[in-house]
């Protein structure tokens, strides 16, 4: 056992025997794992039942006979989720850099994010989607907010996003980046793509959930902002867009727009429940809290940050998580950046990566109306990471975020267990031929590349 005030195993319930017949019909049990939830900090030796898509008993007396996965010198903590990502550009790693270095965000959008964005189409939609749910699920996690944009292959392309999902298990939150750059008929198509997959949502024909996605505010007109406002009204959700990323937002509204950020935000009504705010560097501390009490979550992405030059969000609580903006589908690594970056601004948050990472989970389980947080416990979600890490030096509940900041790393990722599933075991994705996939993303890759010197 290792040194901890509060051990997960204290929470073992009593197993009777009817429960004990219950739960050994189509269980597993992992055995021997260290558990662990990040915040508050929780810590100890014993095994987990899952049956079906639940976790059904931690600790006490297991039931003989029930199938064992061996998670001796293994964490077992609830799987990660990526609370602001771009899954269409999961194709990016390695492509040829613009003819010149971007200087500014808007550079980065101009010459780099607006060209990949036009060079999308229906096959390339899926194989991004496909490519970016695959790295996300390797790195332990069983959820991703994804904001999507293909403005040349916009009407189904949720659909292509969510058949990709599902493929390699695991959930998401899905939205269409609603924008006036391209023109009144596709900000028509896209507010479109938002209210059809909202509608499948509503129906019951998806397992997973949607927002109402919009691109950033510089490049939404008023009229937009209204749309948007009224597809969330009728369908009771959030919004998922970037704000403030830099000052650009800002600049807009006073040069272009004739009026001030605040008013636009409140015009569009982004403090609402589940609402997204991706990045959300210069917003104010008075309208960052009031998301927060209206029930929204900020997603800061700091090694996009780094990317784009563009500083970092200065805010705190149990509703900021962290984000990727597209990079990759990485968590850990995200995490070790947020640590670094604050300690390197002396604000303090550094010390709060295990709340950054619980926030996203608790998000997730908001947004998809689970029936228990997501803990390990009884009657929980059975989403979790199991990481391969055995250290030289002593961990516990104390040091543990020190550990992850300088530790784990995706490379640790054993497993990954989507609702009592494995979508990763031993390394290897369960539900995807990952040479088919190498196959098939890299010649789309190729043509992604190809297809972006055409709008530049």
């Amino acid at each position: 056992m290792l040194p901890s005030e509060s051990t997960l195993r204290s929470a073992a319930p009593t197993v009777g025997a009817d429960e004990v017949a219950r739960i050994t019909e189509q269980a597993i049990v992992l055995a021997g794992g260290t558990l662990l939830e990040l915040h508050p900090t929780r810590m100890g030796q014993a095994d987990v039942v899952i049956r079906g898509s639940q976790i059904v008993q931690v600790g006490g007396k297991i039931p003989d006979g029930l199938p064992r996965v061996d998670v001796h010198d293994c964490i077992v903590t609830p799987a990660f989720v990526v609370g602001h990502t771009h899954l269409y550009m999961a194709l990016t790693c390695g492509m040829p850099p613009p003819a010149s270095t971007p200087q500014t965000l808007t550079d980065h959008l101009q010459w780099i994010w607006w060209p990949l964005d036009k060079a999308l189409d229906d096959d390339l939609v899926h194989a991004s989607a496909l490519a970016g749910a695959a790295m996300a699920a390797k790195a332990g996690a069983a959820c991703v907010v994804d904001l999507h944009s293909s403005p040349r292959a916009i009407d189904g392309s949720l659909d292509r996003i969510e058949a990709a999902l599902d493929e390699v298990g695991i959930r998401g939150v899905l939205a269409y980046e609603t924008s006036d750059r391209e023109g009144r008929a596709r900000r028509d198509a896209a507010l479109s793509e938002n209210r059809r997959f909202l509608k499948k949502v509503r129906a019951g024909t998806t397992q997973h959930r949607a927002l109402v996605g919009a691109h950033a505010m510089l490049s939404l007109n008023d009229d937009t902002l209204d749309a948007l406002r009224a597809i969330a009204d009728e369908f009771g959700v959030g919004l998922h867009l970037h704000v403030a990323e830099d000052a650009t937002d800002a600049l807009d509204a006073e040069l272009n727009k004739r009026t001030r950020l605040e008013q636009r935000l409140e015009r569009l009504g982004i403090a609402r429940t589940d609402s997204v705010i991706a990045q959300a560097n210069e917003l104010t501390p008075d309208v960052v809290q009031q998301l927060a009490r209206a029930g929204a979550f900020v997603a800061t992405n700091p090694r996009s940050n780094m990317r784009h030059g563009v500083g970092l969000f200065g805010g705190s609580g149990d509703h900021v998580v962290l984000g990727t903006d597209g990079l990759d589908g990485d968590i850990l690594a995200e995490a070790r950046a947020y640590g670094f970056r604050h300690d390197e601004a002396k604000d303090g948050l550094g010390r709060e990566i295990g709340a950054r990472i619980a926030a996203g989970q608790v998000m997730a389980g908001h947004l998809f109306a689970d029936p228990a947080p997501p803990r390990i416990a009884a009657g929980a979600r059975a989403d979790l990471a199991i990481l391969d890490y055995n250290p030289l030096t002593p961990m516990n509940q104390s040091n543990v975020i020190e550990h992850l900041v300088r530790g784990w790393s995706t490379a640790s990722v054993r497993h990954t267990i989507v609702g009592g599933r494995f979508v990763v075991r031993d390394r290897a994705l369960v539900n995807v031929d990952e040479r088919a996939l190498i196959g098939r993303a890299r010649p789309a890759a190729s043509r992604l590349w190809e297809r972006m010197q055409g709008y530049y």
